[in-house]
């Protein structure tokens, strides 16, 4: 299943960074709407589907807000897992005006754990790189209790 998931990421993946190959500039620095699909996985266990939306300023500025819903294991993976939906804050700069250009990210979270009936909040800081309408980053998750790099794939539009 993963690997099928994966082929077909890939394949989405490849053909839109090939329809938008002509376009040499970066969609964040179109003024107006802007929204993205995240798929975030940490070292420890969590992994988290977020939507973000929001406005972009023209110039690589993008300030928004969004919610997600995610599971998270406190051993291992077989274990049972704890859903954590949450809500967001989004602040991004796309550095540069081209189709591959850097950006860094945060995103001031609110993480409600539905398992163990708590909320808790998180700091994540993130950089990477823009291919077209795809964004792949890193980060550094800070939550009160589950600090962890993070990895994450986004399709904007």
């Amino acid at each position: 299943m993963k690997k099928l998931a994966l082929i077909i990421a890939a394949l989405i993946m490849g053909s839109t960074i090939m329809a938008t190959a002509a376009d040499k500039n970066s969609i964040h620095y179109t003024k107006g709407y802007a929204a993205d699909v995240q798929l975030t996985a940490t070292n420890v266990n969590m992994f988290h589907i977020t939507s973000s939306h929001g406005w972009s300023f023209g110039n690589g500025l993008y300030l928004g807000g969004g919610a997600g819903f995610g599971a998270e294991w406190q051993g291992a993976v077989e274990g049972t897992p704890h859903y954590v939906p949450s809500l967001f804050l989004n602040a991004r700069w796309t550095i540069i005006n081209n189709r591959i250009a850097p950006f860094v990210d945060v995103k001031a979270t609110q993480y409600i754990d539905l398992g163990a009936a708590a909320t808790d909040y998180g700091l994540t800081p993130t950089v990477g790189l823009d291919f077209g309408r795809f964004s792949l980053g890193v980060g550094y998750l800070m939550r009160e209790e589950k600090s962890s790099m993070q990895v994450s794939v986004s399709f904007n539009f």
